[in-house]
């Protein structure tokens, strides 16, 4: 079907400019590093909030989403190259090219997901449930990936500042 390919050409079309933006660097503001992951888990809350309560068992997925994606997003942000200039003090940060691997994969391995549930689920609950677990999913991955993110670089000021 042709609508299938323009879909599919825009993704790859977005992953691609995604990848070399990422590849750039570019200033890492790590005072603002916690605004993404706040907004990110008030939008999911309101989001969970507005459905309907799933069943015990889905229940137990949907808890172990942001856990599975905080540790693919504490991997993630350890593949984020991060510099720090010795005279200014500023981060920079660019994605490695093991991240960018990593970030295509995540990205089909969701796509591909997403599809398989469309398509086979014969139940509105676990639509909506695995809809939610892949929001929970990536609302652990960009949390988790900050934190990490941010950690390293408190580490590196605090050696620079030390060592000098």
């Amino acid at each position: 079907m042709p609508s299938h390919w323009t879909t599919y050409i825009i993704m790859l079309v977005a992953l691609g400019l995604v990848i070399l933006r990422n590849m750039r660097g570019r200033r890492l503001r790590v005072e603002a590093l916690w605004v993404l992951p706040v907004i990110m888990v008030a939008l999911a809350g309101f989001v969970l909030a507005a459905e309907p309560k799933p069943p015990l068992a889905l229940a137990a997925g949907l808890a172990l989403a942001p856990l599975v994606g905080a540790a693919v997003g504490w991997q993630r942000g350890r593949f984020t190259r991060i510099e720090l200039d010795p005279t200014t003090h500023s981060f920079t940060s660019r994605a490695s090219p093991a991240g960018m691997i990593f970030l295509v994969l995540l990205f089909v391995a969701r796509f591909g997901l997403r599809a398989y549930v469309a398509q086979t689920a014969r139940n509105p609950a676990l639509t909506i449930a695995a809809t939610d677990a892949l929001l929970l999913f990536a609302v652990g991955l960009v949390c988790a990936q900050r934190v990490e993110m941010w950690l390293r670089c408190r580490k590196m000021l605090a050696e620079a500042s030390g060592g000098a």
